[in-house]
């Protein structure tokens, strides 16, 4: 006789089998699968989109518990445990505030009433956050937390077996109606024995037990009436779509046959199972007790236990997303015909009056009580699961709800602890970084998550997914869909079949040009997110997805159908919406069918307008039909040819609009009065090359009561290349005004505005014909002043200025002596100033300064003497480049200096420690990086006393000999040390190096190489990384030797080795814990090692080796056999993951393992001096794991963390390539952010250990 626990388990099998073949319907060219969900026609709510206002007002704050009572700065810190973004125990699963469109949407519901409060608990759970709200947890809410979890499933499968489309269904195909009423009498047997089970629980395991497993079936059970209900959608939505074809009523009608042929068996499944339960809960002795009715509104509270209350903090918008997490129907229908969207707000600002929520001092987060995340393990249970390092394989049959955090390379062995995971609802990637690319192995959508057909939630963002499999109509319960950031460049047409889908996310997958033709047949669609895409044409008659609440991007088409009119019936669009291609627009009375008027719920519209017109009062006559609604916030016009502006734009009525930007008007003769709108607080007008005045009309009328721009906050002009006069008022105009910036305006005359008391941020660029001088009573901040001769550098009583600066003054000899009045000057960087001879002695007495950089000032004597040892007490960042006048450097000077850089100044000679220096002076520096200084020889005798110093990088220094002494005992702090293109250093220091080098890039030391046998790096217990440059007088055949590199090696770099013939076996066996090995530039290698690579490598890349590359390809090659093991391979650009090909692929993108040393620099063209900007080279470097640009035009004196070049086109190459020079200089320029040193964000710092411990 079979237990009831495993008859139970077959008889959920056999539910779980398919009801019905996959049918595939060919409807005009569409293929839909045969089965899937009704939540339209069966009352069930659905996915919605959110974008939570900034401030969330509650019904009842007076009760709210007290900063201290919620872990404030008044609260134990022993309860306190607050987590901010740079904390030690930070939770990587919220992605922030501002990561995209995707982390504002997912808002699904919440249960009914209050019973909302424990699914979001257990949906908390789930992303395992224990700091994403404040909650009070009180005996009532404990109690009240599986009734209300399992209740809620049970009142929601009550509702739609009792629906009138759910029964009409049935009865029309003929279906045994008694299984719907024996299935609800079996539930609402059950229901009403779940307070009792729910108070039993705690000290009866068996009913625990019992809970779990009855919680189980429920699940089961919810997912059969939902097939059933996606059947009904399905018929209805085909119907009404190709309506009077007799092939499609034919297909439909074959495909219910076999529907039907299953579905009452596995109802009757059902009913037996639960029917275990019932006999089972008698044996239980449990009983129906009274529970109180959580579907009332609660009386707010403020009793809290201060003892459990802990700091906990994220912002509301990811509480949203984690209520839609496993798509289940939490919002109770509507009754008085809000949205979703509103009722979910409601449900967010109930919990937050009743204290569940609080918000925290900092702005838009809240904190949470860890006891909630107690509370919520328990209900949760095995239903939730979150992939973690270190975590047990392990994975309950029971589990629905699946995350994970997002990695470089995402294969198939991380995922197959779900690959029978068949009853999973949510797979939902928690991964906050917003940066670099990253790869899914195809296997992984065509071999696992083409399985799991009972999915909800799909989320796979940023990854580099080329096409989605044809499979994803397998998932027919899908509600959302998140594909942002993929290289997709069209959608299957098999997705059109996902009838149930509420939300499709695709922005930003800049290759998507077109959509399926049969989208529309997406009737329950809430949110298509399309920004960022390059679609040319819209499918057509999209106004049918009448339930949309968000639609990003829409283009105008041609055709009847693809017009600007489909937006006419599309009453609910909300948020951000872009129109573009508005050319194809025919006229006013077309662009009025739109009715932007009417959509009061958009708060941003973009109208672009893209190939050229001739008829200017055409496209004039259409933007005057464009007025959206007076309640619009954000308004852009881009590229309209218009010569006049539409009255409507700048009109007093647009009270709310805050921000307004107006590009590329190329044919406008005068501005709109947009100083009339009251609340404007953002303007920019660019590229509009026909205004020639700024005048009176810019401001408004003038009998207004109101102030022009009274709300103006940030003025924004740029390349208006013959506006010539700016009219001043002097009326008041501007009071509010932060920030000014104004930029190529080359005939721009006169003067700026002069009373603006609110300017924080002055930038005047490019404009030499500009007058303009600062005000004492400005309160300004930042200034910024570029080729701008005409601006007064006269600072006397401007004490305000904490930043500074000053570029491109080609005849600038000296600062008036006023600078040294700016005592609160913090930040002060001088580039481009070719005749400026000095700075006044009386600036050294900035005691705040705490950042200098000089550039490009080949005439400028710096006051660095010996004397002036106490001037510098607040310097932290020091950068000098291209200072010819720059011999030596006293260190003794700066005490809390950090970051020294010293590059391309050629007749610098060396650093000096003066005598009786205080060795603490030197404690505070972090990192070093000396280049391009071709006079130096040696460093300080005696070393260097940094115990502190984590960089060290020597970049072409042609006469240094050695590098500092001591380094083993003086800079124990050591992680990085970076030596090219030093042909005279013979060897390490004596001692070596300090034991806590984890990086070392040795490249063309010639000398040094030759005595590799004593650098003893296998003494070092933490080196993980090492890369080696030969150059081209190498003449090493095998490489590496035996006893060269420790076992602790998980990155090996071997690059332009011109003799190298093989590499040695035995040397690389040695390196067991070797995961990345990259070979570059060896035209002399011939074949790998008999034996085959390590089985430890996940990547391997080979680029320019001639006699390899043939070897190594992919199941045709002769040493493919030694590599296929491995999982990533890339050989001169082409990838193959998993065993599956991925094409061609940017090398630079393959920065798994790269250091930008060996990235592919050969397509970038070095820089001149006087283009490119000390700090940034070609590529960005590992940690940034995204390829940069050259940016001529930006000039980071003290560039990001991750950004540590230099520009050495100064230099005299002596034979060396301008590509091996660029190679040189950019290795181990990585500062310690991406190298885990002192220097590092703790977040990140952690972030990449993680991955390097991977």
């Amino acid at each position: 006789m079979w237990s009831n626990t495993s008859r139970r388990h077959w008889v959920l099998s056999c539910i779980l089998e398919p009801t019905t073949p996959i049918i595939k319907l060919d409807l005009l060219g569409s293929t839909v699968s045969g089965h899937g969900s009704n939540t339209a026609l069966l009352n069930q709510p659905s996915s919605i989109s959110l974008h939570m206002p900034n401030t969330v007002q509650t019904d009842d704050t007076s009760n709210v518990p007290s900063n201290e009572a919620l872990g404030g700065s008044c609260a134990s810190l022993a309860k306190k445990r607050e987590i901010d973004d740079n904390s030690r125990n930070r939770c990587p699963c919220l992605p922030s505030l501002t990561a995209g469109t995707s982390q504002k949407l997912l808002l699904k519901s919440l249960f009914s009433s209050v019973s909302h409060w424990t699914t979001l608990i257990s949906i908390l759970l789930f992303k395992s956050c224990y700091r994403c709200i404040i909650s009070l947890v009180c005996k009532q809410q404990k109690d009240m937390a599986g009734e209300a979890l399992l209740g809620a499933i049970f009142g929601m499968l009550l509702d739609r077996l009792t629906s009138k489309e759910f029964i009409n269904f049935f009865r029309g195909r003929k279906h045994d109606e008694s299984l719907l009423k024996k299935l609800k009498l079996k539930l609402l047997g059950l229901n009403k024995v779940l307070n009792d089970a729910e108070d039993k629980q705690i000290t009866d395991r068996a009913v625990k037990d019992w809970l779990d497993e009855l919680k189980d079936a429920i699940y089961h059970a919810e997912d059969l009436v939902d097939e059933i209900a996606t059947a009904v959608l399905r018929c209805k939505v085909e119907a009404e779509y190709q309506s009077g074809s007799n092939q499609v009523q034919s297909l439909i009608s074959s495909f219910t046959i076999l529907f039907d042929d299953e579905i009452d068996s596995k109802l009757e499944r059902m009913i037996d199972l639960l029917e275990d339960f019932t006999k089972e809960k008698d044996v239980l002795g449990l009983k129906e007790v009274a529970g109180q009715n959580w579907s009332q509104r609660l009386p707010t509270t403020s009793l809290v236990d201060e003892s459990c209350v802990y700091g906990r903090e994220n912002d509301k918008e990811e509480i949203m997303k984690l209520l839609l997490s496993d798509g289940e129907s939490l919002l109770e229908k509507s009754k008085n015909n809000r949205t979703m969207e509103d009722e979910g707000y409601e449900c967010f600002r109930e919990l937050l009056s009743r204290s569940f929520f609080q918000r925290s001092n900092a702005k838009d987060f809240f904190v949470m009580h860890d006891l909630v995340h107690d509370l919520a393990q328990s209900v949760a249970g095995d239903f939730c699961y979150k992939l973690e390092d270190g975590k047990p394989c392990g994975i309950s049959e029971n589990v629905r709800h699946f995350s994970y955090v997002r990695g470089r390379f995402d294969g198939f062995d991380k995922f197959k602890v779900i690959k029978d995971a068949k009853c999973l609802r949510t797979f939902l990637q928690t991964d906050r970084r917003t940066y670099g690319k990253q790869w899914l192995s195809k296997k992984v959508l065509d071999e696992i998550l083409s399985r799991l057909t009972h999915l909800r939630v799909l989320s796979l963002p940023r990854y580099q997914i080329e096409e989605l499999p044809y499979s994803i109509s397998k998932l027919i319960h899908l509600r959302f869909l998140d594909l942002s950031y993929n290289r997709i460049n069209q959608l299957p047409e098999s997705v059109c079949s996902l009838y149930n889908l509420e939300t499709l996310l695709l922005p930003n997958c800049h290759l998507l040009t077109t959509l399926p033709a049969e989208l529309v047949k997406l009737i329950l669609l809430r949110n298509l997110d399309l920004t960022g895409t390059n679609l040319k044409e819209m499918p057509m008659h999209i106004s049918r997805l009448k339930n949309l609440q968000q639609l990003t991007a829409f283009v105008v088409g041609k055709c009847s159908g693809s017009g600007i009119n489909e937006l006419k019936e599309l009453h609910s669009l909300r948020g951000t919406i872009t129109i573009a291609g508005l050319e194809n627009v025919t006229g006013g009375s077309d662009a009025l069918e739109a009715k932007l008027r009417e959509k009061k719920h958009l708060e941003k519209l973009v109208l672009k307008w893209g190939s050229t017109t001739e008829d200017s009062q055409k496209e004039r006559n259409v933007l005057e039909k464009l007025e959206p609604h007076k309640h619009l916030k954000h308004l852009e016009i881009q590229n309209y040819r218009g010569t006049k502006f539409p009255t409507w734009l700048g009109d007093q009525s647009f009270c709310k609009m805050e921000s307004l930007h107006l590009e590329n008007c190329e044919f406008c003769f005068s501005l709109p009065p947009l100083g009339q709108l009251p609340s404007l607080k953002e303007l920019t007008i660019a590229r509009m090359p026909y205004i020639r005045n700024v005048g009176h009309e810019f401001y408004g009328e003038s009998g207004s009561l109101s102030k022009p721009f009274e709300s103006l906050e940030t003025l924004h002009f740029e390349e208006m290349l013959e506006w010539m006069q700016w009219i001043q008022l002097d009326a008041g105009e501007f009071s509010q005004l932060q920030k000014l910036e104004v930029v190529k305006c080359p005939n721009l005359i006169g003067d700026l505005p002069q009373k603006v008391p609110s300017l924080v941020r002055l930038e005047i660029k490019e404009c030499p014909g500009l007058v303009a001088s600062l005000e004492r009573a400005t309160c300004v901040r930042e200034v910024v002043l570029e080729e701008c001769k005409g601006v007064q550098l006269e600072w006397k009583g401007v004490y305000s200025v904490e930043t500074l600066e000053i570029s491109s003054f080609a005849s600038l000899e000296e600062f008036a002596r006023e600078l040294s009045t700016l005592t609160n000057l913090k930040e002060l960087k001088v580039e481009e100033c070719p005749m400026l001879l000095s700075f006044p002695k009386e600036m050294m007495s900035l005691h705040n300064l705490e950042e200098l950089s000089v550039l490009r000032c080949p005439k400028l004597e710096l006051p660095v003497s010996v004397e002036m040892s106490h001037r510098y007490t607040s310097l932290e960042k020091l950068t000098f480049f291209g200072c010819e006048r720059l011999k030596s450097l006293p260190l003794g000077l700066f005490p809390k200096l950090q970051y020294l850089k010293i590059q391309g100044c050629i007749n610098f000679e060396t650093l000096v420690i003066p005598e009786g220096t205080e060795l603490q002076n030197l404690t505070s520096l972090q990192s070093l990086d000396i280049s391009g200084c071709n006079n130096m020889v040696f460093f300080p005798c005696g070393g260097l006393p940094a115990p502190n110093m984590s960089c060290l990088h020597v970049f072409h220094c042609k006469k240094l000999k050695a590098l500092p002494e001591q380094m083993h005992t003086l800079l124990p702090s050591l992680q990085t040390v970076g030596v090219w293109d030093c042909p005279e250093i013979v060897s390490f220091p004596k001692g070596g190096l300090p034991s806590k080098v984890r990086n070392i890039g040795i490249g063309n030391c010639k000398k040094l190489l030759g005595g590799r046998r004593d650098w003893g790096l296998q003494t070092l217990p933490s080196l993980t990384r090492f890369a080696l440059y030969a150059g081209s007088e190498d003449v090493l055949e095998s490489f590496p030797e035996e006893w060269l590199l420790p076992s602790t090696l998980t990155t090996l770099w071997i690059k332009s080795m011109p003799n190298l013939k093989s590499l040695n076996n035995r040397a690389l066996q040695l390196l067991g814990s070797l995961k990345y090995m990259e070979i570059r530039k060896c035209p002399q290698l011939q074949s790998l090692p008999e034996e085959g690579l390590s089985t430890s490598l996940f990547a391997l890349q080979i680029e320019r080796c001639p006699l390899l590359k043939p070897r190594c390809r992919m199941e045709e090659g002769e040493d493919w056999h030694k590599i296929a093991h491995i999982p990533l391979i890339n050989i001169d650009g082409e990838a193959v993951f998993d065993g599956v090909h991925l094409g061609p692929v940017d090398v630079a993108d393959m920065k798994f393992a790269t250091p930008p040393v060996f990235m592919n620099v050969e397509k970038y063209q070095q820089p001149t001096l006087g283009v490119q900007r000390p700090g940034m080279g070609p590529t960005q470097l590992f940690s940034a794991t995204q390829p940069a640009q050259v940016q001529p035009t930006i000039t980071p004196a003290d560039p990001p963390p991750t950004v540590q070049t230099v520009d050495t086109s100064n230099v005299p190459g002596n034979g060396l390539s301008k590509d091996l020079l660029m190679t040189l200089t950019r290795l181990f320029t990585e500062t310690s952010e991406g190298l885990g040193g002192s220097r590092a964000n703790p977040v990140k710092k952690r972030e990449i250990e993680g991955f390097q411990g991977k």
